[in-house]
């Protein structure tokens, strides 16, 4: 046992002797996004609002650089991954054009060469937010989340619920019925 604990010591310790320290987020950062390509990071969305940054870890001055806003709206819980050389974001929770909550099922991509976005064409068939995404051979696979038909119903009652706490208290008892 206490060899067990020793050696969980050491290779924590040597993990951490190795680990880069990188410079503090531009902005308070939680339930936005990120990916890696090569030696540089990028993150952005949930508390960014609609703001990005990337980082190069190997640069000799480490420094977060800003990066055209998304254009798809402040949202959390997007996934992102690079295909390609390029970012590609997935979904997400944000606030609609009559400003209810809802689960984005949409894709945007960002060129890093022309520091811009575009919205593709394609719809994931269903909402995608709490999911995962990973690439695999040069594809994206995006998988679990939340049930888009329950979650955008839930914030649709409650809207409609408005004040009434007696109509708010009936909703959230049978959110999952």
């Amino acid at each position: 046992m206490n060899k067990t604990i020793t050696a969980l010591a050491i290779l924590m310790a040597s993990f951490a002797a190795n680990a880069s320290v990188l410079p503090e987020t531009p902005v308070p950062f939680k339930s936005g996004t990120g990916a890696i390509d090569n030696d540089t990071v990028y993150i952005g969305l949930g508390s960014a609002g609609t703001a990005w940054y990337k980082l190069d870890t190997q640069a000799k001055d480490k420094k977060w650089t800003a990066l055209a806003a998304f254009p798809g709206g402040p949202r959390d819980q997007a996934t992102s991954a690079f295909i390609d050389g390029n970012l590609y974001v997935f979904g997400g929770i944000g606030k609609n054009i009559e400003g209810l909550t809802q689960v984005f099922n949409d894709v945007h991509k960002y060129n890093p060469k022309t520091n811009s976005w575009v919205k593709l064409i394609s719809h994931a068939p269903m909402g995608m937010a709490g999911h995962v995404t990973f690439v695999h051979n040069g594809k994206a696979y995006v998988t679990g989340g939340v049930n888009q038909n329950i979650f955008n119903g839930y914030f649709e009652d409650l809207n409609e619920a408005g004040k009434d706490s007696t109509a708010i208290d009936k909703i959230n008892a049978h959110y999952f019925d």
